[in-house]
């Protein structure tokens, strides 16, 4: 079956209920009013309000219109699928099959991987921007949650057969950029990474926090040091050769330093772009909106979009002077990617910060009748703050995303060195990496984007309760199992599920493709996250309640490693997904 069971009940009950009352009006959709849910454990695997909504409709009784259309469903032999259809309470409830469980487990084992991708997105382009950072600082705590968030959701979508082209642009220019070129023109003295055996990122970002530190002085200093900045800024820009060659230089440290980081934290990008290049552009485009009535050219020479009527304000796409905006910038910047990608779907992440900037700018791709205007998308995520304190590169208080993996990697070594059990582990630089990892972007994960999150060290990196290593731990447990085993036929049995803890995982595997479709529709990696933790502790009970090593039954024992192996799978096929590692020990 190619569709998810929750679709596949959807398609039988309309099927069913358009057999029983074939009076019906055509234009009714009876698909788009009723739900299928998971309801409670007691009442079945999935469950329907179709009842309840037709009785309004055709003002009858919900029992008598549920028992009708479960009357039609058995007349499909939906036995093989289900162990049990009946009403209750207004809904129609089913429970699957032991045989359906069974036969979904030798599906998950012959698809390993690929278990729970489907091609719902097949032939659709999504071209998806993030991380995009500054180049006068390494990237820091706020940026791994950006990046950590957009490659979820780009594998999300690659899942659900997508082709998505990954992009950046790079924030390469401008006032903030020419503090960190002045301090360093000012006192850089030859200075470079290597002979400041620092990274060359984090070499860049000292000469960016020297700007505030020496700004702080005093009003005048930092009047001083603001115009020199800008005199540089218009150098820059009149392509003076001496602000050049420093700016090119530090840019190419910040980018050696920053692709270290991309690859250890797993960020990939199939073209980046940057801002020196474009800045100046997108003012063609602007005009021409002009002459088409799409944007107003004031008596001072500003052109603007007036979206008052829309709940927004009047927004500058020029100046008076014809000079461009950020926003003229962003304008280009997509009209290049619809000229090399023809997209579907255009979705950028950033800071909740830039939410108006971006609703702006989707009406200003609406006016100019971009074709995938109406599937622009910001995806908004909150700040991540080191206890209750919000911090800022510039002041230097933040936590870099280097330094926050090794934060986390030397409390994780302090852990395992407590322990005798895993001490040797601690010395493990590949495992314990991939453990941070899994901390850190399962802490960032498991919430809403939306929400704010404070950072907490030890709950983030604990292997009990809802976190990253937790999981973690589940599917290396399981490993272990599997390595003390004798290799046993792998083929589903036949057997009667006897323990609830048995029931309880197989039935929880089944949904792993329906959470991977509504997770890459609504990008919303954290109902993964919530799938994850909900198998992990499922299997923990099973784990608990039915031994597998100690089974004397050999049919039995292989219908468990059967059980255990295909979590196993599920574990880390999503795992992957959220761009984290599923370690085989711990």
């Amino acid at each position: 079956m190619s569709e998810t069971t929750e679709k596949y009940i959807e398609n039988l009950l309309q099927k069913s209920a358009k057999q029983v009352y074939k009076d019906i009006p055509e234009h009714l959709e009876i698909s788009a009013v009723f739900d299928v849910v998971h309801p409670k454990e007691e009442f079945g695997d999935y469950a329907s309000n179709m009842p309840l909504v037709l009785a309004k409709q055709l003002k009858m009784k919900p029992q008598e219109i549920g028992e009708k259309i479960i009357a039609e469903l058995k007349k499909l032999d939906v036995q093989k699928l289900f162990g049990e259809v009946y009403f209750a309470a207004g809904f129609i409830n089913f429970r699957l099959s032991q045989g359906f469980l069974f036969k979904n487990l030798s599906k998950i084992l012959e698809q390993g991987d690929l278990y729970g991708c489907s091609i719902i997105g097949a032939g659709k382009k999504v071209v998806f921007e993030y991380s995009s950072p500054n180049t006068n600082k390494p990237l820091h705590i706020g940026h791994t949650r950006n990046d950590t968030y957009g490659m979820a959701c780009i594998n999300l979508l690659k899942s659900q057969g997508y082709k998505v082209v990954s992009c950046e642009i790079i924030n390469d220019r401008g006032i903030h950029i020419m503090k960190s070129v002045l301090m360093y023109m000012k006192f850089g003295q030859g200075k470079t990474p290597e002979s400041e055996k620092v990274k060359p990122d984090h070499f860049v970002g000292r000469f960016y926090q020297m700007f505030a530190a020496e700004a702080a002085k005093s009003e005048a200093a930092e009047k001083e040091l603001l115009e020199e900045a800008q005199t540089l800024l218009q150098k820059w820009e009149a392509g003076d050769p001496e602000v050049r060659k420093v700016w090119q230089q530090m840019n190419q440290w910040f980018f050696a330093g920053v692709k270290a980081t991309y690859e250890r934290e797993g960020s990939l990008f199939d073209e980046v772009d940057y801002e020196s290049e474009i800045y100046d552009k997108g003012r063609d485009l602007v005009l021409e909106g002009v002459k088409k009535g799409l944007f107003e050219k004031e008596p001072d020479g500003g052109v603007v979009i007036d979206l008052s009527n829309e709940g927004l304000d009047k927004k500058y796409l020029l100046r008076k002077d014809g000079t461009t905006l950020y926003i003229t910038q962003d304008v280009y910047l997509w009209h290049l990617r619809d000229e090399k990608h023809h997209p579907e779907f255009a979705l950028v992440t950033t800071s909740a910060e830039q939410a108006y900037h971006f609703k702006v700018l989707g009406k200003v791709f609406e006016k100019l009748n971009f074709p995938w205007a109406k599937n622009f998308r910001h995806l908004p995520y909150e700040h991540v703050f080191l206890g209750n304190s919000k911090m800022s590169s510039r002041e230097g208080n933040t936590i870099t995303a280097d330094e926050l993996v090794e934060k986390v990697k030397g409390r994780i070594r302090e852990v395992m060195n407590s322990s005798e059990r895993v001490k040797a582990s601690a010395n493990n630089d590949k495992l314990v990496e991939s453990i941070a990892f899994g901390a850190i972007k399962y802490g960032y994960l498991k919430y809403e984007p939306n929400t704010r999150i404070y950072f907490d060290l030890d709950s983030t990196i604990s292997i009990e309760g809802n976190t990253g290593p937790y999981i973690q731990y589940a599917h290396a447990r399981i490993s272990s199992i599997l390595k003390k085993t004798p290799e046993l036929k792998r083929s589903a049995a036949s057997l009667k599920i006897l323990e609830p803890a048995e029931l309880g995982l197989a039935r929880k595997l089944l949904h792993f493709g329906e959470i991977i479709e509504f997770a890459a529709k609504d990008y919303k990696p954290n109902l993964l996250c919530n799938y994850l933790f909900e198998l992990a502790s499922l299997f923990n009970r099973f784990y608990q309640e039915a031994p597998v090593l100690q089974e004397k039954n050999d049919e039995l024992k292989s219908f468990r490693l059967n059980l255990i192996t295909a979590t196993a799978q599920v574990i880390r096929n999503g795992l992957y997904l959220l761009g984290i590692e599923a370690p085989e020990e711990m």
